[in-house]
């Protein structure tokens, strides 16, 4: 499991989160008065409101509002509506028992004709230029987001005299979800007011952050860049609704029939204009859908209201109850545009309702207003560089005062206190042992006030060149710095009975665009050949996972990097390396007359650029990380060996280049491809040479060959393509029995071809290479494939994997080819 992905899930959790304190929440179930069954598809609504819902499979609702309200009504074609009163401001469980009712009419004819609903919603689809704000040549606004995590499912045992004793004054803001229905504890809690703007010509999407705050998490200014409003963005327009990285198929699709059956239920009037109420309900689960209804104005047909859920069975993972709200309305100028949108999610290990398990509610509620369309963008913020920038140095110093100036509605005494009672929470005792574990779980380091102790998991491992190693490791918090950072580590091998160790100091000179110097040295082993994911040498995790194949070389390197990123998107690198390494008895190096040779030097410096367009980033005091394109990322690299800059160093070039995609093909699942590219210009040693990624673990590596031995190929101009599609269930979720496993299903194809020009080729009789080869590598000029599929989300977390050698399947001398593997891994996805 990479820290990528255990980032992704808490900003998702993070990214769902909004306001549900001074709203009108009620939540109960629909039946049938005569036999008691819950009915399905029942509308309730606030009455004189666009806010409603319809009733899920077990006849349950939950609506939410911070309209003055005092009554909610239930209705369906075939029974009497019912209207009962609730209690504006708080909490209310309300059931209804439907009575039927007959009819007094003659003899009914049906015959077959068009639904009426799809002629709406051609209007729908037709209108959507006109509709669509994103479709819009310019606009801006202002937004108001109120994010909220809560603790829920709290069982009367939570409240132990131990918790009392430490957490006792919390109780006090305990209340119920309209969602699930279930008490619950707020977390985290915060507040931020931007000013978004959006451009069709150029193309982009930027939001200035004018003030945030937040309660529960210490890093505001990271925090502040998932806290706006557009990465929160749900828009019913688009064909697919992208929330936690899931592609919900959109009920106003182009294609929206191919995913749901559709109703037009009523035609009623608001603010006097006729409105259409569409009900959608999904055809199948093998894809992700949603279930709710929309509210279409008759005049414009542009969406004046929207509410659906993820029904049961969906596939997709921790999230046990989700809802999406939408609410526009018309501008001065007659253009449509966002209002408010809510989404709120439940996140639990278990998805079943009877669970007990301790679960998370995520609400996050946009509000816009000061909407101007067609205005053109500022110059100042088309010069910006960031899609989401913080304008304030310190973005959280602004007062009370500001705040109930800024916001849309007032906020109740309870939900003011809210802010008080999470930030004394961060003070208990119990609370930061319990954070201090869960962070050195999630970053590899245990915290204390200065010093980080750790990795853990490179405290104990083993391997055929040390045995047993032992290793202990740390480096400074940001508590002493936020611009340097000091770590190093000692290291002891029982069979070599060599110490070894390593260090680094990292200079952070600019955090939001990153300007960032490196400096490392280092007596250790290491796997040259390694994929960009294998498993670290003195992991223990690849230790047990070991088929075998371990070639580790003791290498002596210091290194100076320095990263300038210099808008976002764009950065470039610079660096210089010298290192040593040493021969031994599974690394061998011998000259073409048999003469050993102890070591190889070299000394380079290099270059690089890294390219992306509208990249998210989150950013750390000292590190930054990755969360994707929808475009493709590009890095070229250019390194130069400086002859004689250490005994015997060589003058060689190299030129890498290499592009990652993320093509999403709903409902077809996505891919993941990367090519990558490069040539060596000069006579090396084969230890300098491209060394291709084989895997020495059972652990499945995405830019390794599962198949391939380390040392087996070596090239000095290749080109090498790993790819993978991920089906998200499509196909196993047809298939009886084993689509209640939410299995899903992945296709792998990974290649390479390279060359070998005759002075760097050491397996030739006579070479002319510096080196010879060890027993077994050659050039891969008849291209290496392999191909397989694998399966994922076994109990949500495994992915099991098989993999097949098409090319290069031969026996070899001095290599015990593996024509088949099979690989496993850790994946956290929704």
């Amino acid at each position: 499991m990479t820290q990528r992905t255990i980032i992704t899930f808490l900003l998702g959790i993070l990214w769902a989160a909004g306001a549900s304190a001074q709203t009108t929440r009620v939540r109960g179930q629909v039946t049938d008065a005569a036999d008691g069954k819950p009915l399905q598809f029942v509308s309730v609504v606030f009455p004189g409101t666009t806010t409603g819902i319809i009733t899920d499979e077990q006849g349950i609702y939950a609506l939410e509002t911070r309209d003055t309200v005092s009554r909610v009504q239930a209705s369906m074609v075939g029974y009497a509506t019912q209207t009962r009163p609730v209690t504006p401001g708080t909490f209310n469980h309300v059931d209804f028992a439907l009575e039927t009712v007959e009819f007094g009419i003659g003899q009914v004819v049906i015959t077959p004709g068009e639904n009426p609903a799809h002629p709406i919603l051609d209007g729908v689809i037709r209108n959507k230029p006109q509709n669509d704000p994103d479709r819009y040549d310019t606009y801006s606004c202002r937004t108001y987001t109120k994010m909220e995590l809560d603790l829920t499912n709290i069982r009367p045992q939570f409240r132990s005299k131990r918790l009392q004793r430490n957490f006792g004054f919390v109780f006090d803001y305990v209340d119920t979800s309209a969602l699930t229905g279930q008490a619950y504890l707020p977390a985290m809690i915060s507040e931020s007011t931007a000013d978004l703007y959006r451009s069709r010509r150029p193309e982009f999407k930027r939001e200035v952050i004018r003030a945030s705050r937040v309660s529960g998490v210490e890093d505001s200014f990271a925090v502040a860049q998932f806290t706006g409003g557009m990465h929160g963005d749900v828009n019913f327009y688009d064909n697919f609704i992208d929330i936690f990285n899931v592609r919900f198929a959109s009920p106003l699709a182009d294609g929206g029939r191919a995913f749901y059956n559709y109703f037009l239920v009523d035609s009623i009037t608001l603010g006097g204009r006729k409105t259409y109420k569409i009900r959608f309900h999904p055809k199948r689960l093998t894809t992700p859908v949603l279930d709710g209804e929309v509210n279409i104005d008759s005049a414009t047909y542009a969406l004046q209201s929207a509410s659906a859920r993820m029904p049961k069975g969906v596939n997709v993972n921790w999230i046990k109850h989700m809802m999406l709200e939408n609410e526009n309305r018309q501008t001065d100028d007659g253009c449509w545009f966002r209002s408010r949108d809510r989404v709120s999610a439940e996140f639990s290990i278990s998805e079943a309702d009877s669970s007990k398990l301790t679960s998370f509610i995520g609400t996050r509620e946009v509000a816009y207003s000061d909407v101007r369309i067609g205005e053109p963008i500022p110059d100042e913020v088309l010069r910006m560089d960031n899609n989401v920038v913080v304008r304030d140095e310190q973005p959280a110093r602004h007062d009370e005062a500001y705040w109930e100036r800024i916001r849309p509605y007032a906020l109740s005494e309870k939900e003011k206190g809210i802010y008080s009672m999470v930030d004394s929470v961060q003070h208990v005792p119990l609370y930061r042992n319990i954070y201090t574990f869960i962070n050195t779980v999630i970053v590899g380091y245990w915290n204390t006030k200065y010093i980080g102790i750790g990795p853990y998991y490179k405290l104990a491992s083993f391997n055929k060149l040390e045995g047993f190693r032992m290793q202990l490791g740390g480096r400074t918090t940001t508590n002493v710095s936020r611009t340097v950072r000091i770590g190093g580590y000692v290291a002891y091998g029982t069979r070599d009975e060599d110490v070894k160790g390593g260090g680094s100091i990292e200079l952070a000179f600019n955090r939001r665009l990153t300007r960032k110097l490196t400096l490392s040295a280092r007596h250790d082993v290491m796997q040259l050949g390694a994929g960009q994911n294998a498993l670290t040498e003195s992991n223990i995790l690849s230790s047990i996972l070991s088929r075998g194949d371990q070639r580790l070389s003791m290498v002596n390197r210091g290194e100076a990097v320095y990263e300038h990123e210099w808008c976002h998107g764009v950065s470039s690198f610079a660096g210089a390396r010298m290192q040593r390494i040493f021969a031994n008895r599974y690394v061998p190096m011998l000259r073409p007359d048999g003469t050993p040779v102890n070591s190889v030097s070299d000394a380079a410096v290099s270059v690089g650029l890294r390219l992306s367009k509208n990249e998210t980033v989150y950013r750390m005091p000292f590190d930054k990380q990755s969360m994707g394109s929808v475009y493709p990322i590009l890095t070229l690299g250019f390194t130069a060996g400086i002859p004689d800059a250490l005994s015997g160093s060589h003058e060689y070039y190299r030129l890498d280049a290499g592009i990652r995609y993320r093509p999403e093909l709903p409902p077809l699942g996505y891919s993941d491809i990367t090519v990558q590219g490069g040539r060596v210009f000069g006579k090396v040693p084969y230890l300098l040479l491209k060394l291709h990624e084989g895997n020495g673990t059972y652990f499945y590596d995405p830019y390794a060959f599962s198949c391939m031995n380390f040392y087996e190929f070596a090239s000095d101009a290749w080109v090498a393509w790993f790819w993978e599609h991920h089906f998200n269930g499509i196909l196993l979720g047809r298939l009886p029995l084993i689509k209640k496993l939410k299995w899903r299903e992945v296709l792998v194809c990974k290649g390479v071809w390279g060359t070998l020009s005759r002075e760097n080729n050491g397996s030739l009789a006579g070479t002319q290479a510096d080196l010879l080869f060890p027993v077994g590598m050659t050039s891969v000029s008849d291209p290496y494939v392999e191909m397989g599929f694998g399966v994922e989300n076994i109990f949500k977390l495994f992915r099991v994997d098989c993999i097949w050698r098409l090319t290069h399947r031969a026996p070899t001398p001095g290599q015990e080819v593996q024509n088949f593997a099979v690989n496993l891994s850790l994946r956290l996805k929704f």
